[in-house]
C-alpha cells in the first residue's frame, strides 16, 4: 500500500540584460525577510517589468493535464521558436487557497535553485485569469506511481520489497543532495513526497528532479516557521507543533526513504487526523515480513532522521556522510570496477 488564447497576457520579463539565453525571462530583487509572518508579502520584495504578449504566441500548450501542484494544473507545452518541451503550471489567481504574494514567492524561489536534482524555470506568463509558470519537462513520471507499480508487481509475486535497497539509497541520495543544496540558499521545500519528485526520463536508472516550490520559502533560523503546512504522510511533528526549522525537509526524506523499502508510510492513520496523532506520538515499526530482507544500516538511517527532537535529527550533510548512503556508493563502485575487469578479461 503506498498509501483564452484572446485575452492579452502579461509576460515577466527581465530589468536587467537578458543577453544570457539560459536565463528565464524573469527578474526579480529579493530583500531580505524581515517579518514575522512567514506569508506576508512584505517580506519578499520583487519588483517585475510588464509587457503584453500571448502564451500562446511562444508556446504550444496541450490540453492534456500532466498532474496537479499545490496551487495549479500541470500539462506539456512546446516552444514555438525551438521546440522545446516544456512543462506549464497554470495557477488561478482567484483560487482562495492562493495566499498573498504566494505565487511571487515561488517564482522568485525557482529562480533561485540551479541544481541538477531541481526543476529549473524557464518562462513566466500572466493573463487575466492566471499565473503561467513553465519549467524543464520530466517525461519519467512520478516517484509515487512508480512505488505504487513496484509494490503491486511485487505483491503479485509473492515479493515483500518495493524498491531494491541499491534503488531506493540512489533516489535518496540525489534529493539529499538537492536539499542540502536548498538549504544552504536557506530554502526550505515544505512538502517533499514522491508526487514532487519526478524522473527525468523513463530510463531505468534516470536521475529524478524535485518540483512544486508553492509551499517552500526563504527561511533562516532566527525565527521559527509557525504555519502548518505539508502532506499528512510527511508532515514533521513541529510542524504540527507550529514552530519549525528547514529540518522538517529532513523527516520527509526519512518518511520517504521509509516508502521506497516497504511501499507504505511509517505514520498510516485512517484519516488526516489519525496519521497527525500517530507522528505526534513518533512511534513507528519495522513489520518483519517486509523488512526482514532490509539490513540495519537503511533502519538506522531511516531511525536517525524520524526524530522527534529536530535538533538531533540528521541533517543533509550528515545522512550524505552515513554509511547506508556513503558505504553503498562505494560498494557499487566496487561491483561496477569488477564488471569492467571482467568485461577486459572475456575474450
Amino acid at each position: 500500500m503506498c498509501t483564452a488564447a484572446d485575452i492579452a497576457t502579461s509576460h515577466y520579463l527581465p530589468t536587467a540584460d537578458c543577453s544570457n539565453a539560459n536565463t528565464p525571462s524573469v527578474a526579480k530583487t529579493i530583500s531580505p525577510c524581515t517579518s514575522s509572518n512567514e506569508d506576508d508579502s512584505s517580506a519578499m520584495s520583487i519588483s517585475w517589468r510588464l509587457t503584453l504578449s500571448f502564451i500562446e504566441a511562444g508556446y504550444d500548450v496541450d490540453t492534456q493535464i500532466l498532474g496537479t501542484g499545490q496551487y495549479g494544473i500541470v500539462r506539456k507545452c512546446i516552444n514555438r521558436s525551438t521546440g522545446q518541451q516544456c512543462a506549464v503550471k497554470s495557477i488561478r489567481k482567484d483560487n482562495p487557497a492562493v495566499k498573498s504574494g504566494a505565487i511571487s514567492r515561488e517564482i522568485t524561489l525557482l529562480l533561485l535553485m540551479k541544481h541538477r536534482s531541481i526543476t529549473q524555470l524557464v518562462d513566466v506568463f500572466e493573463d487575466a485569469e492566471y499565473v503561467h509558470i513553465v519549467t524543464d519537462l520530466c517525461t519519467g513520471g512520478e516517484l509515487y506511481d512508480k512505488i505504487v507499480e513496484k509494490s503491486s508487481s511485487n505483491s503479485a509475486n509473492c515479493g515483500t520489497s518495493c524498491f531494491t535497497e541499491c534503488e531506493a539509497a540512489s533516489i535518496i541520495k540525489q534529493i539529499l543532495n538537492a536539499v542540502s543544496y536548498m538549504h544552504s540558499q536557506d530554502v526550505v521545500h515544505r512538502d517533499l513526497k514522491p508526487e514532487n519528485i519526478l524522473f527525468e526520463t523513463k530510463d531505468e536508472n534516470s536521475p529524478i528532479k524535485i518540483i512544486d516550490f508553492g509551499l517552500a520559502r526563504e527561511h533562516t533560523e532566527q525565527i521559527p516557521m509557525n504555519n502548518i503546512v505539508g502532506t499528512p504522510y510527511y508532515i514533521a511533528p513541529e510542524v504540527l507543533r507550529r514552530k519549525y526549522n528547514k529540518s522538517c525537509d529532513l523527516w520527509s526524506v526519512g518518511v520517504i526513504a521509509y516508502i521506497l523499502l516497504c511501499g507504505y508510510p511509517p505514520f498510516n492513520g485512517r484519516d488526516n487526523n489519525e496519521t497527525h496523532r500517530l507522528i505526534l506520538k513518533g512511534l513507528f515499526y519495522f513489520p518483519s515480513e517486509e523488512w526482514k530482507g532490509v539490513s540495519r544500516e537503511a533502519r538506522d538511517f531511516i531511525c536517525r532522521l524520524l526524530v522527534m527532537d529536530p535538533r538531533k535529527r540528521m541533517t543533509a550533510e550528515q545522512a550524505l556522510n552515513h554509511p547506508w548512503i556513503n558505504n553503498r556508493r562505494i560498494a557499487e563502485s566496487r561491483i561496477s570496477k569488477g564488471s569492467m575487469i571482467k568485461e577486459r578479461e572475456e575474450p
